[in-house]
């Protein structure tokens, strides 16, 4: 393929763009307009012609950890961190839509406002949100990133974060990335801990959440645990 310098004037990602506007662009485009840089013999369309084959398209992309991205040929630091710089904008822009159009916390409204983060990561992760009595969100954080087939579980870590902010009531939420939310046997054994040393402190386990991309299983909803609250 001719180098971007060989295409027309108007065909170039950056000129198009400025002419017609960025909505004009095809993925490829904007991938390559965002990476801006071509790699020995290979001009920036083909690297992001390359890029969205193998990741699966525009979606896929933005869930690739940084570290895998920099394996691909042409791909350095700075292209990495634009694409995962684009992705987490896109995920908090999402998830503080998500809280402004609704002060309901509970099941749906977590799995909508963290379904985005969660449902197409290729990290298993684990988030604490920390509610008042009256079910206002205090604090939420991503307490652990883990492997595909690892997350740690520890209510110690949980408890530190409820005694920095004073917080008695909280969510669990995790995700599969197989994009199963079934829970697995540990999931079931470590929420049934996590439960009981909970109760036993007065504090309380409102819910844990896992999420799918085939959806979210809810612990409290399907009634698997006794949760007080």
């Amino acid at each position: 393929m001719a180098s971007i310098k060989e295409l027309p004037i108007v065909d170039r990602p950056r000129e198009k763009a400025l002419r017609y506007g960025i909505d004009s662009l095809s993925d490829v485009e904007l991938v390559a307009l965002l990476l801006n840089n071509g790699y020995k013999g290979y001009n920036i369309l083909e690297i992001s012609t390359s890029l969205l084959s193998k990741y699966g398209g525009i979606v896929g992309l933005l869930n690739v950890p940084i570290s895998e991205l920099k394996k691909n040929k042409g791909i350095k630091n700075v292209g990495a961190l634009k694409i995962n710089l684009i992705s987490e904008f896109y995920k908090r822009v999402y998830e503080k839509k998500t809280s402004q159009n609704n002060d309901i916390i509970d099941d749906e409204y977590l799995y909508n406002k963290y379904k985005v983060r969660l449902s197409d990561s290729n990290q298993e992760q684990l988030v604490l949100v920390i509610c008042s009595r009256n079910k206002k969100i205090i604090y939420e954080t991503t307490l652990y990133k883990g492997s595909q087939h690892l997350l740690r579980y520890s209510f110690n870590d949980i408890f530190k974060q409820l005694a920095k902010f004073d917080g008695k009531n909280y969510y669990l939420i995790h995700n599969h990335p197989n994009g199963d939310s079934s829970p697995s046997e540990e999931d079931k054994l470590a929420t049934i801990s996590i439960s009981t040393e909970s109760k036993r402190l007065g504090l309380h386990l409102i819910d844990h959440l896992i999420i799918g991309s085939d959806g979210y299983y809810s612990f409290k909803k399907m009634k698997k645990i006794s949760f007080s609250c």
